[in-house]
């Protein structure tokens, strides 16, 4: 890993925990829709267990935000240092990885309600869904809803469109893309007063648009893009540890990382207390790990199938909800007709999870894994009509 460069280099364990992070959020939406409530459950430690990893959704967006500022932030700021990042550019990339998913997932959640509702009409998941958490009351399906996803203000000043609550965190990702480069160039010394004339400015605008509580979340996805500020450093020093060591501080960070996860979630704190106790907890893990692990034989092709799928994440995060949303209808259609915590549900609840796992692997195939051939084709396109622009910024 360290002979590769900051914007190509991959770390398997990352990917792992960028795969596992999106398993969570899906594993809680199943149990919500698909499993009893636990005050109602046959109490017992392994229930409790149970119900506490299947708890976890909102505490693994916010490690995704982490490894977002992790990988964002190293990008942006390697260009910077590199003279170069242009806001077009930039621009032009995170919009592509964005909305080349994000549209596709807009749609088929419109199909996919539209249609459950017609074949499931008397299902409780879609005309009582007040009963659960996470399903809007009154589901908006209008242009101005849509048009305010596709413009990142979902949850915001829009609802997220359709079933699709869990675009809410999309519209934090996009204004902290935003905000940082913005926050880098107006305390960047080198920087010309016309660069931080327009970096101050677009820094007040983003805090107005995006509002108080994208801003209180914005330290988890900062903590990530610190720990790639030191990545040298930090991985000079990793080398530099003992093997026991190493084993011993990675084991540590990935226990206070669930941890703190399940602590936050069980406990009521002030503010977005809890969700930056999980941000440093999951800093912490990152800097552990920002140099990967070279497992050979079986393990070595276990983390290697395990760090494939986050290559299909964000389809899975993006286009579940609706599909959990419609299965939930199909087979558990009443709200009191949830099934209790036993193994052969369980297994069900598996199968119904590899199900929206498969068909989001064909989305990703049509969608996501043409993200860089989307962004060539764009680079191109704009070289050659503007060829002048494409000279170094000054900053």
């Amino acid at each position: 890993m360290g002979n590769k460069s900051a914007r190509t280099a991959e770390n398997k364990v990352l990917n792992v925990v960028r795969a596992v992070s999106a398993l969570l959020v899906v594993l809680g939406h199943v149990r919500l829709l698909f499993f009893e409530d636990y005050a109602t459950a046959e109490q017992g430690p392994i229930t409790a267990v149970l119900y506490a990893l299947t708890s976890l959704g909102s505490q693994a967006v916010i490690v995704f935000f982490v490894l977002s500022g992790y990988w964002v932030g190293l990008s942006a700021m390697s260009r910077m240092k590199t003279g170069t990042f242009s806001w077009s550019s930039y621009a032009s990339s995170r919009l592509t990885r964005l909305w080349l998913v994000l549209l596709p997932a807009l749609v088929l959640t419109a199909v996919v309600d539209q249609i459950g509702r017609r074949l499931f009409p008397d299902s409780d998941v879609y005309i009582q869904g007040a009963k659960y958490v996470g399903i809007p009351a009154d589901a908006s399906y209008s242009t101005l809803t849509f048009i305010g996803n596709l413009a990142f203000v979902q949850s915001i000043h829009v609802p997220y469109f359709g079933t699709n609550g869990p675009l809410w965190s999309l519209a934090f990702e996009f204004w902290y893309y935003l905000l940082f480069p913005a926050l880098l160039i107006a305390f960047r010394r080198s920087a010309t007063w016309k660069a931080r004339v327009a970096a101050v400015t677009i820094l007040i605008a983003g805090a107005a648009i995006s509002g108080t509580e994208v801003l209180l979340l914005f330290p988890a996805w900062l903590l990530g893009a610190l720990v790639a500020a030191n990545r040298n450093r930090i991985s000079a020093m990793l080398e530099a540890m003992r093997p026991s060591q190493l084993l011993g501080a990675r084991s540590s960070a990935v226990f206070l990382t669930v941890g703190t996860m399940i602590f936050s979630h069980e406990t009521t704190l002030p503010l977005r207390l809890g969700a930056w106790l999980t941000a440093i907890a999951a800093a912490l893990l990152v800097l552990v790990f920002v140099r990967d692990v070279e497992f050979r034989g079986a393990a070595g092709r276990a983390l290697s199938t395990v760090s494939y799928t986050a290559k299909f994440s964000y389809s899975f995060y993006a286009i579940h909800m609706p599909l959990v949303v419609f299965l939930a209808a199909l087979i558990v259609p009443l709200h009191e007709g949830r099934w209790p915590m036993d193994l052969p549900h369980m297994a069900m609840a598996a199968a119904v999870i590899l199900a929206i796992g498969f068909a989001s692997y064909l989305f990703g195939e049509l969608t996501e894994q043409k993200t860089e051939a989307t962004r060539s084709l764009i680079a191109r396109a704009r070289r050659a009509a503007t060829p002048d622009r494409y000279k170094a910024p000054k900053y």
